[in-house]
């Protein structure tokens, strides 16, 4: 089984003669098993990077860089083991320089189960007035057979009736600042013929205490579209 993770490190730049920064952050706070995540690296002087990581501990699939104010560049990587991880610090030399980044700790979760309806809410500690809030979905789906006027045949996926996609309200929260942070779906055909089809969706949101003196509790109310089905229990952040 495999899973994912995905962390980012930014290159802050100083001056020619000083040493400069560099942040790892992580985007999947806590990855589950199949999800893929990438290590990046920020900056406006630096042509290359190697990521030096374990291979009994991660699976690169594919090396990305960007450019425009910063340039970036990104390794796209697959964790091969359950449990706590630990990336960095990076440190390299370039133009007789050394620079080196922070430390991410992360824990990889196991992957979700293979059904095609549920909903999975998650929090993971940052520190005492962070924390992020996942939010993984299965929403059933039919299949949807389209026939072409030259004589080919499409098939789709098509949502089911009744269910739609969880959010976490990010305004009117009292005592708290929420801040998406990443989000994708996906729909594909169930071609096994078996009734598996879903959606899958992913919500990752970070949650900001204001006044840690006073509580936190996130209710089912700041929610929406949540279904009767799941059994909701109050969050807790502080």
């Amino acid at each position: 089984m495999k899973f994912t993770i995905a962390l980012f490190a930014a290159l802050f730049v100083l001056n020619a003669a000083k040493a400069q920064k560099l942040d790892l952050d992580i985007s999947l706070p806590q990855p589950r098993l199949g999800q893929r995540f990438d290590l990046t690296l920020r900056s406006d002087t630096l042509s290359k990077q190697i990521f030096n990581l374990p291979p009994d501990k991660f699976k690169i699939n594919s090396y990305t860089a960007f450019t425009g104010q910063e340039t970036s560049f990104s390794v796209n990587i697959e964790a091969l083991k359950m449990g706590k991880n630990e990336i960095g610090p990076l440190t390299f030399s370039f133009n007789a320089h050394t620079y080196k980044t922070n430390s991410i700790k992360f824990t990889v979760a196991d992957s979700l189960p293979n059904v095609n309806k549920g909903i999975w809410i998650t929090k993971v500690h940052v520190d005492d007035t962070t924390v992020y809030i996942i939010i993984d979905q299965h929403i059933p789906t039919h299949n949807s057979i389209t026939h072409k006027e030259n004589n080919t045949t499409s098939m789709s996926a098509e949502l089911n009736d009744g269910e739609k996609e969880l959010t976490l309200t990010i305004t009117d929260i009292e005592n708290a600042k929420i801040e998406e942070r990443g989000s994708s779906s996906e729909t594909s055909p169930d071609f096994s013929e078996k009734g598996l089809g879903y959606g899958s969706y992913y919500k990752c949101y970070k949650v900001t205490v204001l006044d840690k003196r006073k509580p936190l509790v996130l209710t089912k109310a700041a929610f929406e579209n949540l279904p009767d089905y799941y059994k909701f229990e109050d969050i807790v952040i502080n």
